[in-house]
């Protein structure tokens, strides 16, 4: 019985964080109150009102005379009402100095702020882990409008995830209260980044039952795991090491493809995009051919993805592109943005 009162507490009081100490503040100044009004009841025979009056004044300082005379153990009662007054308030005004040089304060207040505008979003994307890897993730994400919710441990990184535009909660990604706080239920996707696989796992499969239709990018250190996180929901699970090694292969083996899919002009690089195709596009019921996008947008269109089917398939010029398909297609930056302004 004890045991399950004690967790209880446990609870409570990690629930109500700072606000705990405030809590016991209050039920001690209660407890004086009554006491002391139940001690001149009974030690002066006094009403309760006129007890809990005389506690009032006394506690308070103000310096209004006794409310009737005092015996001696009413003095010796009114001794004990003061000496309990002062050290209550000697530790509360302690207990807001320490709020006060910890910063937690303000701390507070930046929480529900930032708990405030996330509340706001909808089709934001969540990062949990700001490392290398993180960094990079919103930084491109951020480039093409997405907000960008980061989960970070480390408080020190603070400052560079908020100079940066991103939302920031600092919290352990695999705590349920720390995930329902980056509102998983109207984003449009997760990205579990942090450098531990057990971890990422834990994150997958937490996001899945919160949101069944959230789109999940885990990142993997290890092959062994990319099964794990697959099976615990990921729809896409990455290894940078991998990446990077046959990007530096290539940059050996063929130089001239590097060169010209990274170009060092941003606006000249060719990146590879994907397109859905809205009703009201002009290609719609177009073909390939008709709708020349080499020739009108300097674009290529390697694959189409028909509505209904999961696999890309290989286009032609007779291919008629219809409403609801996407389109995979590269090309530089600026002739993909114009191109975007047509779907």
């Amino acid at each position: 019985m004890r045991k399950k009162l004690y967790i209880r507490l446990l609870r409570i009081r990690q629930r109500m964080g700072i606000f705990w100490p405030l809590m016991i503040n209050g039920t001690v100044l209660f407890v004086i109150f009554i006491l002391g009004s139940l001690g001149y009841k009974y030690v002066e025979g006094w009403p309760l009102s006129d007890g809990f009056y005389m506690v009032l004044i006394t506690l308070s300082t103000i310096g209004f005379g006794e409310v009737h005379p005092l015996s001696e153990q009413g003095k010796l009662l009114t001794s004990a009402v003061i000496i309990s007054g002062v050290v209550y308030f000697a530790l509360l005004i302690g207990y807001f100095v320490q709020l006060a040089s910890e910063g937690r304060v303000f701390q507070m207040m930046r929480r529900r702020r930032v708990d405030k505008a996330i509340a706001a979003l909808s089709g934001h994307c969540v990062l949990c882990g700001f490392g290398l890897v993180g960094r990079v993730v919103a930084a491109e994400l951020a480039a093409d409008g997405v907000d960008v919710v980061v989960v970070e441990t480390d408080d020190k990184k603070a400052e560079e995830i908020e100079s940066a535009g991103y939302f920031l909660v600092l919290g352990d990604a695999t705590s349920d209260s720390v995930m329902m706080r980056v509102g998983l239920d109207r984003a449009k996707a997760l990205v579990a980044s942090m450098s531990n696989d057990p971890a990422n796992v834990y994150v997958v499969l937490s996001a899945r039952a919160m949101n069944p239709d959230l789109y999940i990018v885990s990142r993997a250190s290890d092959n062994r795991h990319i099964s794990k996180l697959k099976t615990a929901g990921a729809n896409r699970v990455i290894l940078p090491h991998m990446i990077g090694g046959q990007s530096i292969a290539q940059a050996i083996q063929r130089p001239l493809v590097e060169s010209f899919m990274h170009r060092s002009n941003t606006n000249d690089e060719v990146l590879l995009d994907e397109f859905l195709v809205s009703d009201t596009s002009p290609l719609v019921g177009r073909s390939l051919a008709e709708a020349a996008l080499t020739k009108s947008h300097d674009v290529i269109i390697l694959a189409i993805k028909s509505q209904g089917n999961p696999i890309l398939q290989k286009t032609r010029a007779d291919t008629v592109v219809q409403a609801g398909d996407v389109l995979l297609v590269a090309g530089s930056k600026i002739h993909l943005q114009k191109l975007n302004e047509m779907m």
